[in-house]
């Protein structure tokens, strides 16, 4: 007679058995990247368990006669029990349905798509539609018969949308909606703002809770869907504040795609926040007193080397490389150019 245990999968084994599952789909599957696999790296060495119950998944996709492209086999680990039929077919039910919330289905109906500091990435959508992803964002895809939905949970994305009556195309952010049919506009979420602006066609921003006293996001909902033109950019802030619509300069908004900063009397404070987006050597202002300088021109992004010394040169500041920062203050001499 079967043990218990021989019948149950222990908790944390139907855990790792799902994982594993998941993990050998997403590596053969078309959006196989240099992140992914170092999360699967990470993955496997956290725990012996995920290792045997990635080679017990292994040995069920060989058993099934079922092609892993490049996915190589793991070796023989030492002292790896044996695994009974009944275990095997539990995992051929894992790979075919998913189990714990860790099943296949979310990971490969339900993909994300992410970039590092200083990273951009183009993902083709599979109705068509492109996705450009700015530094260090995250979008999660989700495809359904009725709706093509894709949440943002940081950073900025350009969307260039397929026409499809049938399906409409939503972008969520917090507990904020885009909804465009045939168009292109960027999103970007930051922690106290988000923001929309229209590029082309037409999109509708709503609240996805109808009421701003019901939030409990940071970003301010809207009681109303509102309609944008071409140009035209939402801006909705932190709680209590209105949210606003402005027409701002598009080659600056969209200067990113380009690998450009373009700043128009932008206080220096908001400037180093904005190139600290792209580098991972941070800037750094030492002296309050010179965060509300202005800044323009057009600078390259993930160089903040340069920034530093164009605004050091603007207004006769020091600049200090120290810990891998750049610390910008001021010299006594520091004068009024460039106002």
């Amino acid at each position: 007679m079967r043990t218990l245990e021989e019948r149950v999968l222990k908790d944390a084994d139907r855990a790792a058995l799902a994982e594993a599952s998941a993990w050998i789909v997403r590596l053969h599957g078309p959006h196989r990247t240099a992140e992914l696999e170092a999360g699967f790296r990470a993955w496997l060495a956290a725990s012996p368990e995920n290792a045997r119950q990635f080679e017990l998944v292994t040995e069920t996709w060989d058993a099934a006669a079922t092609p892993v492209p490049g996915v190589a086999r793991m070796g023989h680990w030492q002292n790896m029990p044996s695994r009974p039929r009944w275990l095997l077919a539990a995992a051929i039910g894992v790979l075919t349905i998913g189990a714990g919330g860790w099943g296949v289905n979310s990971f490969w109906l339900n993909p994300s798509y992410g970039t590092g500091i200083g990273e951009q990435r183009v993902i083709r959508l599979s109705d068509g539609s492109r996705v450009t992803l700015n530094s260090n964002s995250r979008v999660v895809v989700s495809y359904g018969k009725s709706q093509r939905r894709v949440s943002i949970d940081r950073g900025e994305a350009f969307f260039e949308i397929a026409q499809d009556a049938s399906r409409p195309f939503r972008v969520r952010a917090g507990d904020d909606q885009v909804e465009a049919l045939g168009t292109s506009f960027v999103v970007r979420r930051e922690a106290r703002e988000l923001t929309v602006t229209l590029v082309e066609g037409k999109i509708a921003v709503s609240s996805l809770t109808g009421s701003p006293a019901k939030s409990t996001q940071v970003l301010m909902n809207l009681s109303e869907s509102v309609i944008l033109k071409p140009g035209q950019r939402l801006r909705i802030a932190g709680k209590g504040v209105k949210p606003e619509i402005d027409a701002p300069r598009m080659d600056a908004v969209t200067a990113w795609r380009r690998g450009e900063v373009v700043l128009d009397k932008t206080v220096l404070a908001d400037a180093v926040a904005e190139m600290n987006r792209y580098d991972q050597k941070r800037l750094v202002i030492d002296d309050p007193g010179i965060a509300g300088l202005k800044i323009s021109g057009i600078y390259h992004t993930g160089d903040s080397g340069m920034f530093a010394a164009m605004v050091s040169r603007l207004y006769g500041l020091d600049v200090d490389d120290r810990g891998g920062q750049l610390h910008l203050s001021s010299r006594s001499s520091l004068g009024s150019a460039g106002e």
